[in-house]
C-alpha cells in the first residue's frame, strides 16, 4: 500500500471516529499498566508523541504531581480520572500541561461526565470535518502539500487564540478596561496640567 493509499484510508477512517460515551469508559478503576493500555488505544488515532506513546506512567504521575488529576485510591484509576487523562492528553497537543489543566479546570460546575460528553461531541466534529477534508481532497502532491499548510496555518491560529483566552479567563488581576470618554478626560487633564 503507498503512502497516499494509507493516508486516505485513514482520513476515511477518520471520517467515521467517535469515541466511548462516559458511560461506555470501563465501571471498575484500573491500574496503571491498565488505564495507559486503555487510553493509548484511544489517543493514538488522534494523537502524536514524540516517543510514539500519548501517555506513559511517568506522565501519569506528573500529572497527579502536578494535581492536574486527582490522586488514585489504592493505585487505581476511576472513571473520572480517565475521562480527564484522555482530556488533559488531547488538549496537550496544542496547549502546555498547565494551560490544558485550567481549560478544563474551568469548567468546575459541570461534573467530569457532562464534560467529557462535551469534549467529545467537539472532539468528534473536529476530526470529522478535517478528515472528510482530505478524503475528498485531490492525491497530487500539490493539492496536498497546500492542504498541509493550510491546516498548520489554521492549527497556529487557533492555538494562538486558545491560548490569549485561557490567559484572559485565568487572568485574576487583569485591568478593568476604561471606557474611551474617561481616557479623553484623563488626556484633557494631564495637557491642561502639563500647561501649568
Amino acid at each position: 500500500m503507498s503512502d497516499f493509499e494509507k493516508l486516505f484510508l485513514t482520513a476515511r477512517e477518520l471520517t467515521d471516529f467517535t469515541l466511548p460515551s462516559y458511560d461506555a469508559l470501563p465501571e471498575i478503576d484500573l491500574y496503571m499498566d491498565q488505564v495507559t493500555g486503555y487510553l493509548n488505544k484511544l489517543l493514538c488515532r488522534v494523537c502524536r508523541s514524540e516517543d510514539g506513546i500519548p501517555l506513559t506512567p511517568n506522565r501519569i504521575n506528573n500529572y497527579v504531581k502536578g494535581g492536574h488529576i486527582d490522586r488514585p485510591v489504592q493505585k487505581k484509576y476511576n472513571r473520572d480520572q480517565l475521562a480527564m487523562l484522555y482530556m488533559l492528553c488531547c488538549a496537550k497537543q496544542n496547549l502546555t500541561i498547565p494551560e490544558a489543566s485550567a481549560l478544563l479546570g474551568m469548567h468546575k460546575e459541570e461534573s467530569t461526565a457532562a464534560l467529557y460528553e462535551k469534549f467529545k461531541a467537539l472532539q468528534e466534529e473536529t476530526v470529522h470535518t478535517c478528515a472528510a477534508e482530505i478524503a475528498e481532497s485531490a492525491a497530487d502532491d500539490a493539492a496536498l502539500c497546500e492542504k498541509a499548510l493550510e491546516l498548520v496555518l489554521r492549527s497556529t491560529a487557533e492555538r494562538f487564540l486558545a491560548e490569549e483566552i485561557i490567559a484572559a479567563l485565568t487572568a485574576t488581576d487583569a485591568p478593568v478596561p476604561e471606557e474611551p470618554e474617561k481616557d479623553k478626560e484623563k488626556d484633557k487633564k494631564a495637557k491642561k496640567a502639563k500647561k501649568q
